[in-house]
């Protein structure tokens, strides 16, 4: 079963995300920042890259896998990275994102329909500060989560 990525209100998708606009004051850094979203639904990455490309992101990868999430962090190393923790077969979200961030000076947001306490813990562990959006996602907690990233990297 696939969760869905709500763009909208409570009631589910809505065309053209709105209320997702630009993020002002933060439009340099949304353009240099090269963005992986790790997703095995085809659905609920292309709402993310769009949603992303809404915000003012313009270089967005996106790995159905996290061996092909591995493969693109070393061909463009990321800035941001958006990642499921479940991905099906092979390794998860959390071990691809833990094998990319120590070469990659990444901020991490984990999307997930299975945020148990055993996989908070381990993203605690791997990847202290990673943010942990429960699905489905709404348009203004991701932009939230987005923004929250931005200041922490002006911030150091």
């Amino acid at each position: 079963m696939s969760a869905a990525l709500y763009c909208g209100g409570e009631a589910g998708p809505t065309p053209g995300h709105p209320g997702v606009a630009p993020i002002e004051g933060f439009e340099a850094e949304l353009r240099a920042t090269q963005v992986l979203v790790i997703e095995d639904d085809a659905v609920i990455a292309w709402t993310m890259e769009s949603l992303l490309a809404d915000m003012g992101f313009a270089a967005i990868a996106v790995a159905p896998t996290g061996s092909h999430a591995i493969a693109a962090a070393r061909a463009h190393a990321p800035g941001l990275i958006i990642s499921d923790i479940n991905l099906g077969p092979g390794i998860d979200g959390i071990d691809a994102v833990s094998a990319i961030v120590p070469g990659a000076a990444a901020h991490v947001i984990f999307v997930t329909a299975y945020a148990t306490e055993a996989a908070r813990e381990r993203i605690e562990g791997c990847l202290p500060g990673a943010a942990v959006l429960r699905k489905p996602v709404r348009a203004p907690d991701l932009r939230a989560s987005v923004i929250a990233v931005l200041k922490a990297r002006r911030q150091h």
